[in-house]
């Protein structure tokens, strides 16, 4: 997968909230395209921050992000180092099968699986490699398709895991965006510079989960809705050329695969470091998470809150070396 334009409105969502604060680490599990042009973004930081921060002509190729501008990428949002890990990709730093655990690798205080985790067929060893990566009070970052992709990747994830998992592991869950109709918002939001994107108006939501029936239920009926919606058909439009103007709708003329609901999840880990555990469905729906509702406090790009769980995570090396 790709960071959009969506992506990245999420990324000022999160930088609001000092997930990159005090220079934190990041680590993409594979090294993602940054597919934003060179004014769409300038007028998002125009928009979000009243200014261009510094090293934003760094990162273009023309109108066009470079393609390894990933770490230039996210020092805009107040990241500190970069790296990133792939089995193929010559981009990354380290050569990491995601189906094998990790060795030799530092933690770090991001962990970014921007459409990594689906594609790889020990997707549970995933989530455990990013647990074991993450340094104690770090973030795990999610992007996942969740309803109506057929065949991208091995799995489609359902959004009760990352909810289980964080209350089996005592993470605490940051925020939790469900994006229907990913692939269309996503052509809108680039033809809207400078306006930014309004997660709380998502019609799915994090409550909707208490009842696994009315969940499902609704995530069905928005679907129908977005197959049938006008907006739909004209971003679906725009890609076949040769398509008649009376030309029905919904049919198979059009790319209907673009209709589809990705999750955005962000899970904090705890100051202390444990192993993983793994969570246990509740079939009838999923009761609310402690401490959810309070997860969109805002703080400042100069959160101190990952050099704090790097503190700590060093003084608990030396412990053990004792």
């Amino acid at each position: 997968m790709a960071i959009g334009c969506v992506h990245t409105e999420w990324l000022f969502r999160l930088a609001e909230r000092g997930v990159f604060g005090g220079g934190a680490s990041v680590l993409d599990l594979g090294p993602q395209d940054v597919q934003v042009s060179r004014a769409w973004l300038t007028a998002a930081f125009d928009s979000h921050l009243g200014r261009r921060p510094e090293g934003l002509d760094l990162l273009f190729e023309g109108d066009q992000v470079r393609r390894k501008g990933q770490a230039d990428f996210y020092r805009l949002f107040g990241a500190g180092d970069y790296r990133s890990a792939d089995l193929d990709d010559d981009r990354a730093d380290y050569r990491l099968d995601l189906n094998e655990p990790p060795t030799g690798l530092p933690r770090f205080d991001v962990v970014t699986d921007f459409g990594t985790a689906e594609h790889v067929f020990d997707i549970a060893r995933v989530l455990r490699t990013v647990h074991e990566l993450l340094n104690p009070g770090g973030y795990a970052l999610h992007v996942i398709p969740v309803f109506a992709f057929p065949n991208h990747g091995f799995y489609t994830a359902n959004p009760n895991l990352f909810v289980e998992f964080a209350r089996a592991n005592d993470y605490r869950l940051t925020d939790f965006r469900y994006l229907d109709n990913l692939f269309v918002r996503e052509q809108l939001q680039a033809q809207r510079p400078g306006q930014a994107f309004d997660f709380d108006s998502l019609p799915i939501r994090l409550d909707d989960m208490r009842d696994t029936q009315h969940f499902m239920t609704k995530v069905v009926v928005q679907f129908a809705r977005n197959l049938a919606a006008p907006e739909t058909r004209d971003v679906l439009a725009a890609l076949n050329p040769n398509l008649r103007k009376d030309e029905p709708f919904p049919s198979d003329r059009y790319h209907l695969c673009f209709v589809f609901d990705l999750l955005f999840v962000a899970l904090q880990k705890p100051l202390q470091h444990r192993d993983l555990v793994a969570p246990i469905q509740d079939a009838q729906g999923v009761a609310p998470l402690p401490g959810a509702e309070a997860a969109g406090e805002k703080r400042k790009f100069w959160s101190r809150v990952p050099l704090l769980s790097r503190a700590i995570s060093a003084a608990q090396s030396i412990g053990a070396r004792r």
